[in-house]
């Protein structure tokens, strides 16, 4: 996969950020912009931050996404710095919010992803939405080593994220065809393999 689109992932925590009013609990907004990754892909073959995806203690999430929210010193300079000018973070009251609006790096279906999760789970609170990610096949598939601390953080097979939930309220926004997942799927797939050629 590409490397994590640092201005896409600012620009979309940004852009749940102004639908909360211009501030949102962090992990509220991780969460959200995680769903819409998984929406993204299901749909059109490719995630819109093309973020390392983890599962954690409090479920699936951007690994570059929380660097960004948290201000991690390992963050390369040119994304700290890209940041830092576009996003207010207040980490003692677990919040981010709006310091610039452009969605430029974002696609109508970037937009479109991140306006349907909102629209469906966006009145929901921080840890109802990490509770609903522990229900997804590619947490579950690291439950036991996460909830006995064997680990702390496992990188996600992307696969499973085209694998179907359980969930009535994930199925509202996850309910795509067995068609339109196998198109998905095989765009994602041949992309994987242009990159093996270009790097």
């Amino acid at each position: 996969m590409s490397k994590p689109d640092y201005k896409k992932i600012t620009q979309s925590l940004n852009y749940v950020a102004r639908k909360e009013g211009g501030h949102i609990n962090y992990m509220k907004a991780l969460k959200l912009l995680y769903l819409a990754d998984r929406l993204h892909l299901r749909k059109y073959g490719r995630l819109i931050s093309d973020d390392t995806l983890v599962a954690m203690k409090n479920g699936t999430l951007g690994s570059q996404a929380r660097d960004i929210v948290l201000k991690n010193d390992s963050l390369p300079h040119v994304v700290y710095e890209y940041a830092e000018g576009r996003l207010k973070r207040d980490l003692g009251k677990y919040s981010i919010g709006v310091k610039d609006k452009s969605t430029d790096s974002l696609s109508e279906t970037d937009v479109e992803c991140l306006d349907t999760v909102y629209g469906v789970l966006g009145d929901k609170g921080e840890f109802d939405l990490a509770k609903l990610t522990h229900e997804l096949p590619e947490w579950k598939r690291f439950q036991y080593p996460i909830e006995k601390q064997e680990v702390q953080v496992a990188k996600l097979l992307i696969s499973d994220l085209f694998e179907t939930t359980e969930n009535k309220e994930l199925n509202k926004i996850y309910s795509q065809s067995k068609d339109e997942i196998e198109l998905s799927r095989s765009i994602f797939k041949e992309s994987v393999e242009q990159e093996k050629y270009l790097v």
